[in-house]
Formats: C-alpha cells, structure tokens, sequence
C-alpha cells in the first residue's frame, strides 16, 4: 500500500497558515522521507514579471527569492534525508499549484488554509477549496499547527458510494506508517430499515479489511440531524489526528452545492483533513473559475 507521499508540494507565502503547512509537511516526511518541492506564487502583474527588468536581472531576482524561501521553508522541514526544491511561480494561485503538480510529478499537496472569520479568510479558504478539488493527488489541508503532536487516531466516515474502498486504502496504509488506529464512522440523517442494513454490512467488510492489515480499528453508525455537525463531533470525542474523505460529492455541481459533505468538512474540521479524489472520478471534475 502506499499514500503517495513520496513527492509532496507545499504553497507557501509566507503567513501563519502556509507555516502549518510546512509543519505537517514535517511529520509526514519524518515517516516517508523522499522529496518536497515549496512554492511561492507571484501574480503575473507583479512588478518582477515587468519589462522594467531583462531577462538577467529577473533571473538573478529570482534566484534571491528563491533562496529566501529555502531559508524560510528549512526552519520548518526538519526531516533527514530529504530532499527540497524552492521554486518561485508565476500567474494565478490555483492554475499554478495545479500545473506544477502535473509538471513535477508530484504525488500529494499540504496547505494550510484558513477560517471563515470574514470575507478575507473565505476567499482564501475558497482557494484551498479549488486545489482541493481540481487536484488528482491527495491533498492535505491544515487550519492550525501540528506541533509534535503524531497522527495517532485516524477518522474515516464512510457512506455508501464506490469510492469508500480507495479512501479505505489510503487511510490504512497511512495508520501502518504511523502506528495509527482508525475509528470508522457512517454518520446518517435517514431511518430507513434497509439502508441501516447495508451501512451494516459495509461497515462490517470496511472493518474486516482493516483488522486483516493489523491495524487497530473501531466503528460506529449514527443517527444524526447533520452529517458534517455529526461527523465533527465524533472527531471531538476521539480525538482524531487526521481525518480521509473523498470528494466525489463535489466534482459534478462543485461550483454551487455549498452544502456538500467534503466542503463541510474542509471548512469545519479543525484537525488536517486529507481529500483523495477518486481516480475513477478525475476525468469529470467541474472547473471553477480562476482564483
């Protein structure tokens, strides 16, 4: 099994949360090693991009920057024997952590992102919300510091789409690496007999196929008014570490089904949250506009 961490990308600009970001990084790389890449996106309209500068004097400024990030970014990425490239980008946010995904190779995206405390953070939090969804690699988002705090308790809620085994998957091979345990939740709105039953039955096999990889797991249905207010309070009372969710509910009317269950979750979860695209799914993502 493998999570895909070996090549992660990590946006950077220089604020609290693009510190988180690099922190989670952090933890992820002690256990993985291999390659980040951090990135330092500058709008096409900035000045450095300008015909006030030739193409050596833009290069040397872009060289001085990205030094400068390597200086920054090394306070925070600790882990041994890995490797870390500083690259400077140009144009909108979004297309170019996207492109650069598809340019490199890389294999996972962590980003810290930010509250919706105001029309500022909402924005900002929009643009994490597009990598997020557009992406074809994991992507982790993290809203405060991780501290030294380990990934000790993984949450997985499930449902019954196609797409729960592949997050099952990925949730297991992450709680190998960290000696996690996984605490499986379906959290529902409806009473029905017979859907009761078959959240039975999954929940049985999701389990079963967690304990055949000895990994220590529990699980839960419950009957809730709001699935995501549900699914936040079960992180609370377990003190969950990290949570896996897909984002297939997204990808068809992402643009506005503002109460979509990953949406509710990115926004909400105060722990990382890691969103895995369902393969199958890739080829039909709705592109939101440029951000």
């Amino acid at each position: 099994m493998n999570t895909s961490m070996s090549h992660i990308l990590v946006p950077v600009d220089y604020s609290e949360k693009a510190i988180f970001g690099l922190e989670m990084a952090n933890i992820l790389l002690k256990r993985y090693g291999g390659k980040v890449t951090v990135i330092n996106v500058l709008k096409g309209v900035d000045p450095i991009w300008s015909e006030f500068f030739t193409e050596d004097e833009r290069s040397r400024l872009v060289q001085k920057l990205e030094k400068h990030l390597a200086i920054f970014s090394k306070k925070y990425l600790t882990a041994e024997n890995i490797q870390i490239d500083c690259v400077i980008g140009k144009g909108r946010l979004c297309d170019t952590i996207l492109q650069t995904v598809e340019d490199r190779q890389v294999t996972s995206i962590v980003m810290g992102t930010s509250t919706v405390d105001n029309i500022k953070k909402w924005i900002i939090g929009t643009n994490a919300l597009r990598v997020v969804t557009e992406a074809t690699c994991p992507v982790i988002t993290i809203k405060d510091h991780p501290g030294e705090n380990q990934i000790e308790r993984i949450i997985l809620p499930l449902d019954l789409s196609k797409e729960t085994k592949e997050k099952t998957v990925d949730a297991v091979a992450l709680a190998l690496k960290f000696n996690a345990e996984i605490n499986v939740v379906s959290a529902q709105t409806f009473s029905d007999e017979s859907i009761h039953k078959r959240l039975e039955n999954q929940l049985a096999q999701v389990l079963s196929f967690i304990q055949n990889h000895n990994v220590p797991c529990s699980g839960e249905i419950l009957k809730v008014n709001d699935r995501v207010d549900g699914v936040i309070d079960f992180i609370e009372n377990k003190n969950g570490d990290l949570i896996v969710i897909t984002t297939h509910q997204q990808l068809e009317l992402v643009h506005s089904y503002m109460g979509s269950f990953a949406k509710g979750i990115i926004r909400s979860a105060k722990i990382p949250v890691m969103s895995i695209v369902p393969k199958i799914k890739h080829h039909v993502v709705f592109k939101m506009p440029a951000t």
